[in-house]
């Protein structure tokens, strides 16, 4: 689950972060960039939690959970004047953040106390349940004092508060990273910094249809948010190592990843060299260019494929234990001719068969050819973080669980790689970003208005696996 798209519905509102202006601006609204829908009515997990999370661990019988917290519940008012020492590299990339322990004291002061209560006791009520937990640290919501999304989109280059394409962000998330893992420390230990980073830069930044914030169309800001957001989980990955020293579980005292959303992308006519060339570029921006600079330290800022020795930058390279992989459908792409940047003369083909209610094309080989790409060229243990469908008739979310993971068996049975976790995506139906809650991604139904929940059919299948550990159904 992520904070933004559960918490809501029940309890303290959260008004504080760039999503929840954006999905709330008139203006986005009128456009039908947003649904209209809004997050305050949501399942209300910030109330409902302890009986959400025994669903989980006795209706659905798994061992651990991945929740997420959000950065402006814990501090809705800024930290830029607590102090941090930076460093910048040759090329003004900030290269190092240090907070000492009067800063900590001064996170402390500036958190949100009831939010600091509440998540712990979210955290302290897994644990008695047995669930492991995995805590992404973001999962797409900046506060609004490090991100403000009408101005950004209404004039970029004249906003003073503009998120990832600036560095000061990178400085913020810092501080946040390492006041949670002081904060929540003995009862953590499985990290993941972001979640689908390129998701935040290429739908807030090359893709202004899309309803994510800012809506700005500029491959230049594109570029550098990814960046931005590379550098950052760098510098958050030592945060959390250095602030977090207790141990709860096998993977402590920290265990820290990225989770990353890998797509299965094929061209649409594999004897149309056009469509296969396109095809190749959207799998090295959308799959490849981050974890090259997180794990590599290749920054490829011009996106031509050849790492330049100005681009390479392995000083940068901090850690990353585990790759998250998100995975949900394979993609069809087509050369466009759009005119502009020539690379970009493509476009998706729509799903026309086996499409989920997103229009994702299920397509259970694509887990397979992802996890066995990743792990041959990183060399990192895997996770499946996300996988999923949007089905709100409940008719085909068994088919799809089970034939995804046999696809997944296949990866670790027969191909050697190192799968050590399934999450599924969702425990609950859920606020799905810019199109509201009309996409039924949960295994347990929500009731909006009652918040009552309800198990889909994919349950007692999804309860038999996980008890076995072994394919059943």
């Amino acid at each position: 689950m992520a904070a933004f798209q559960v918490e809501m519905g029940r309890g303290e509102i959260d008004p504080n972060s760039d999503w929840f202006a954006w999905v709330h601006d008139k203006k986005n609204i009128k456009n039908g960039l947003v649904s209209g829908d809004l997050p305050e009515n949501g399942p209300g997990f910030w109330e409902l939690y302890a009986s959400d999370l025994k669903l989980a661990r006795e209706e659905l019988g798994s061992n651990a959970i991945r929740l997420s917290m959000d950065w402006s519940r814990i501090f809705s008012s800024p930290t830029t004047d607590i102090p941090a020492k930076i460093s910048l590299d040759g090329q003004g990339n900030l290269s190092e953040v240090s907070i000492r322990e009067d800063s900590m004291q001064l996170l402390m002061e500036r958190a949100n106390k009831n939010s600091v209560k509440r998540y712990r006791a979210i955290l302290e009520e897994a644990g008695k349940l047995g669930l492991t937990v995995m805590l992404t640290l973001y999962h797409w919501p900046l506060p609004l004092w490090t991100h403000d999304p009408i101005a950004c989109r209404d004039d970029v280059l004249h906003a003073t508060r503009r998120g990832w394409i600036d560095q000061t962000t990178i400085i913020e998330f810092a501080k946040y990273a390492a006041f949670v893992a002081k904060t929540f420390g003995d009862l953590v230990d499985l990290y993941a910094t972001f979640n689908e980073p390129r998701v935040v830069s290429d739908l807030g930044y090359l893709t202004p249809g899309a309803g994510f914030p800012p809506g700005v169309e500029d491959l230049g800001l594109f570029v550098r948010a990814t960046k931005n957001l590379a550098i950052a989980h760098g510098i958050a990955y030592e945060q959390v190592k250095k602030w977090d020293n207790v141990s709860t579980s096998r993977f402590g005292p920290a265990f820290v990843g990225v989770v990353y959303d890998l797509q299965y992308f094929v061209p649409k006519d594999e004897k149309n060299p056009d469509d296969v060339k396109v095809a190749k570029f959207r799998e090295y921006v959308w799959n490849e260019w981050y974890p090259n600079a997180i794990f590599k330290g290749d920054y490829d800022t011009n996106l031509d494929g050849i790492i330049e020795p100005s681009e390479h930058l392995p000083h940068l390279v901090k850690g990353c234990d585990y790759l998250g992989v998100n995975h949900y459908s394979r993609s069809k792409i087509r050369f466009a001719d759009k005119g502009g940047d020539p690379r970009f003369n493509f476009e998706e083909v729509p799903c026309k068969e086996n499409c989920t209610d997103m229009g994702w094309e299920m397509h259970p080989p694509g887990i397979r050819y992802v996890v066995d790409w990743a792990y041959k060229k990183y060399r990192r243990p895997i996770m499946i973080t996300e996988n999923g469908m949007a089905d709100a008739k409940d008719t085909r979310r068994k088919e799809y669980l089970l034939s995804y993971l046999q696809e997944l068996h296949k990866a670790i049975d027969q191909d050697g790689v190192p799968v050590k976790g399934y999450f599924h995506w969702s425990l609950l139906d859920n606020y799905e970003w810019a199109r509201g809650f009309k996409m039924k991604f949960g295994l347990f139904k929500v009731d909006y208005k009652t918040k009552e929940r309800t198990p889909t059919q994919a349950v007692p299948i999804y309860k038999g696996i996980a008890t076995t550990n072994a394919l059943t159904g």
